[in-house]
């Protein structure tokens, strides 16, 4: 009875230690994807796209909460774009992208950011070609959304009240990355331009290209 009674304490001590390490590296919060092609169009004008079209996307982690490797990230916002040869939709071998950390995080917070999303990401991002520490915005009004990267990116969204105000059948993607309560938007504004992807756009038009939703990793 006593080695039962210790074998429970201990398995409890280990259940409870795995839990909180777990917790420990839980961040949370809300998540935008912008591609380069439209996600939610009629039939025939998402097949004229598809071929030459869906290579590149901006991926943006707003995080509200959590920590990674110990290290406390409320706040502080992670902006990945990416680009490959073909699309995104088909292509993930020959995916490159750039790292873009708002710059009011310290040291120490740029690099546990940059090994979360190099572990729970790396599929999604392929391969990272650099990683920058930039000025940064994320303003939210209601179901708008403005984002910025310094000089090097700009996207005013604006998301649909709900899920169930699109047409199921008219939405031909999915979130690259695993989100919560995916709803679609669109964009109005959506440029950019760095040097070291060789890739750039200027979009001025609006145009259905937008999920946003809730992220845990």
């Amino acid at each position: 009875m006593k080695n039962l009674f210790v074998i429970a304490i201990i398995t409890i001590m280990i259940t409870s230690a795995f839990a909180n390490a777990t917790e420990t590296q839980m961040v949370q919060g809300e998540y935008i994807e912008a591609r380069s092609v439209s996600i939610y169009v009629g039939a025939c004008h998402f097949g004229a796209e598809y071929v030459e079209g869906g290579k590149e996307a901006t991926l943006i982690w707003n995080i509200h909460s959590g920590s990674w490797n110990n290290v406390v990230l409320d706040g502080l916002t992670v902006v990945a774009v990416v680009s490959a040869k073909n699309n995104l939709a088909l292509d993930t071998n020959t995916r490159k992208s750039v790292l873009y950390i708002t710059d009011k995080a310290t040291k120490t917070q740029r690099t546990a950011i940059t090994n979360m999303l190099m572990t729970k990401q790396s599929e999604i991002l392929g391969k990272v070609v650099a990683t920058k520490n930039a000025p940064m915005t994320f303003k939210k009004n209601g179901t708008k959304y403005n984002v910025s990267v310094g000089k090097v990116l700009a996207l005013s969204a604006n998301r649909y009240p709900c899920s169930k105000c699109t047409q199921p059948h008219q939405i031909w993607y999915e979130p690259l990355t695993e989100i919560k309560n995916a709803i679609v938007g669109k964009s109005d504004v959506y440029r950019y331009k760095d040097g070291i992807l060789p890739v750039n756009w200027q979009q001025g038009d609006e145009v259905n290209n937008i999920f946003v939703g809730s992220f845990s990793m």
